[in-house]
């Protein structure tokens, strides 16, 4: 897979969970944006990946349907996240995102949703366990 013209940047993902649809802007993303919904469900563990290659691993925690009916579209939720988050979050403009019923490759049949991760806490090494990887490399030199 290339993000580039050129191939000038291609990348294979390594195995692993299914990867979404599109990239996120930054791996510590909260939300996406999916215009054409998705069949995950919650609890799900997914990858989330970069245009540049880089992967994490999450669970989806939700997924609400967006309603295009209303101006502005708003997602169907008890406390729905705000635009401007899910479009920081998917890496595109907040205009765009409230203007997808009037895009050329909107497909009513599959509704939009908006999915929320659920990130894996990942444990940092302790002082003595880092004071101890050193003490292991000064011994091995």
């Amino acid at each position: 897979m290339s993000c580039c013209g050129g191939n000038f940047c291609n990348f294979e993902f390594p195995p692993g969970p299914p990867l979404l649809d599109l990239p996120v802007a930054h791996l510590k993303a909260r939300y996406l944006f999916l215009p054409y919904g998705t069949l995950l469900e919650r609890g799900e563990k997914v990858r989330i990946w970069m245009e540049n290659g880089k992967t994490e691993t999450v669970f989806i925690g939700d997924k609400w349907p967006v309603d295009f009916a209303v101006n502005p579209p708003r997602i169907i939720a008890e406390a729905p996240p705000t635009w401007a988050q899910v479009a920081l979050d998917s890496g595109r403009e907040e205009d765009d995102l409230l203007g997808w019923a009037f895009n050329p490759l909107h497909n009513p049949q599959a509704p939009a949703c908006v999915v929320r991760f659920e990130h894996i806490a990942v444990a940092q090494p302790t002082l003595k366990q880092r004071l101890y990887a050193l003490l292991y490399k000064l011994r091995t030199l």
